[in-house]
């Protein structure tokens, strides 16, 4: 697989097409609007620990890989490590 040294996180979850042309962010957003509404609390901080730990996942494979600038996978590291330690402080 080649590797492509103008990764963009924002072109991995949106594409190519500007946003509101986009049908799956308005979906996203429907459905976090949902969420938001019906969901017990202590469940939407276990979506944002799951989600930390995504993040994390994809900004260690990145180091492994090798793709995009190393400074924005670090910090995209470090939001998800926060991510994860707030969310964790609400569940446990």
């Amino acid at each position: 697989m080649e590797k492509d040294t103008t990764f963009s996180y924002f072109r991995v979850f949106f594409g190519r097409i500007t946003w509101y042309r986009n049908t799956r962010v308005l979906i996203l957003l429907v459905s976090l609007l949902l969420i938001e509404i019906f969901l017990p609390l202590k469940q939407i901080y276990l979506l944002f620990f799951i989600t930390g730990i995504i993040t994390v996942l994809m900004s260690l494979a990145n180091f492994k890989f090798k793709a995009g600038k190393t400074w924005i996978s670090s910090l995209v590291l470090i939001i998800g490590i926060g991510i994860i330690s707030i969310a964790s402080f609400f569940i446990f």
